[in-house]
């Protein structure tokens, strides 16, 4: 390392897997015009640990922070420690400042999640791990005719929740306009999630010159902003349909749609896939009414957990809020208990998964779409299925085999003529 500098970090504080700093010392940077040298090691340490309750949202956070091309994190009780290489591009400077604007949007303790159904710990007789997957981008994946045969099978079983409770079904894009994210607010409170669309310029020499590019990067630059983002949930559509009008009567319905969320752990996570399939249920009505709908899904969804038989649990769960306003928004989901997760357990050491989740919207969406109800705003709920998340918990457990699939899906799929 050449004209090294010591940086100090605030009192109290120092990195517990490195005995030879004492407290009060943080990373060591590389004096390049005032800041580390590109590819030289940097170890941060947060002013104060993270807690337990905020290390995921910490850990989703990193990779807006630091440069690309691998980092780690470790967390203790006595410190939380970020070892990262700055770039030419993102110096360490810029690096810091994010790092402690992550740490101050995850620093606050939250109450630990409440569960209302628990069978994480059934077992279960794992099956190898199934095969076929194919990545063909990041996050995008295509599988073989026994993922195909389980997603069917899934939507059936959930379509029929969704008929059973009184919803009508209806079609979705796999499209949503700029207005509708805008309206939902979905802008202000998921920025890391939005995937825009564009287009070739709107002239005839733009279409040639996009043709005849020589490489990507020379067709990037004739493409200008569409006017529509990949739809990061189904419900957004449905508030777009009953926008600025009253609403004569609640409503209930139910679809399907391919969405798409930008995930920087797509890359090498298997359950977070940057384009996915969706099954939703959405009630549109008086606060009353979107109370009962929330309730009766979360009845449901137990049993249905209950049926499927895999480990699993119900709790009470926060949004991946990044933005500055995340610990109000954090306060608030916690206190109302306004959304929960099914969380699926995986073998082999994996990660839980959230495979649905039930959201109590209040009066969000009805004033952001200008939905009158009988007392003002509308009031809505939803219900949410990732299916590709749901066959990766089963498969992971019981397979490729119908026959080993949990009871409800092993009769939807005998329900239904399969290609041999």
């Amino acid at each position: 390392m050449t004209a090294a500098r010591e940086r100090t970090a605030p009192p109290g504080h120092s990195d517990p897997h490195d005995d030879s700093d004492p407290p009060g010392h943080s990373a060591v940077h590389d004096d390049a015009a005032g800041d580390a040298a590109a590819g030289d090691s940097i170890r941060w340490t947060a002013p104060s640990p993270v807690p337990e309750s905020g290390r995921q949202a910490f850990d989703e956070l990193l990779p807006y922070c630091v440069p690309p091309g691998g980092h780690r994190c470790e967390h203790t009780d006595l410190a939380t420690v970020v070892h990262y290489r700055p770039t030419a591009d993102w110096p360490a400077a810029r690096a810091e400042d994010l790092l402690a604007a992550a740490h101050a949007r995850t620093a606050r303790r939250q109450g630990a999640p409440r569960a209302r159904f628990d069978q994480g710990a059934t077992s279960t007789v794992t099956r190898p791990a199934p095969a076929g997957h194919r990545r063909v981008g990041t996050g995008l994946e295509v599988g073989p005719g026994a993922s195909a045969r389980l997603l069917r099978a899934l939507d059936t079983v959930l379509l029929d929740l969704a008929l059973d409770s009184g919803a009508d079904e209806y079609t979705a894009p796999h499209l949503v306009d700029w207005s509708t994210v805008e309206r939902a607010g979905y802008t202000r409170s998921f920025p890391q999630n939005l995937l825009a669309a564009a287009e070739v310029g709107p002239d005839l020499a733009a279409l040639d010159r996009f043709a005849a590019a020589p490489d990507r990067a020379a067709r990037r630059a004739e493409l200008v902003p569409g006017g529509a983002v990949l739809a990061p949930a189904v419900c957004l559509h449905l508030f777009a349909a009953l926008a600025d009008r009253p609403l004569p009567a609640p409503v209930l319905a139910t679809a399907r749609a391919g969405c798409a969320r930008r995930e920087l752990p797509s890359a090498v996570s298997a359950t977070r896939l940057t384009s996915f399939t969706m099954r939703e249920i959405v009630y549109v009505g008086d606060a009353a009414g979107a109370r009962a709908f929330r309730d009766d899904m979360l009845e449901r969804l137990e049993s249905l957990a209950r049926a499927v038989g895999l480990p699993c649990r119900l709790e009470t769960a926060n949004d991946p809020f990044f933005t500055p306003d995340r610990v109000d928004y954090l306060a608030f989901q916690s206190a109302y208990e306004v959304k929960h997760e099914l969380r699926a357990r995986l073998p082999h050491g994996a990660p839980d998964v959230a495979v649905a989740s039930v959201n109590l919207h209040q009066q969000h969406f009805g004033t952001g779409f200008a939905i009158d109800g009988p007392n003002g705003a509308a009031y809505s709920a939803c219900i949410g299925f990732g299916l590709e998340r749901w066959a990766h918990w089963i498969r992971a457990h019981t397979g490729d085999d119908p026959a080993d699939w949990p009871a409800p899906l092993r009769e939807a799929a005998a329900a239904r003529r399969e290609p041999a």
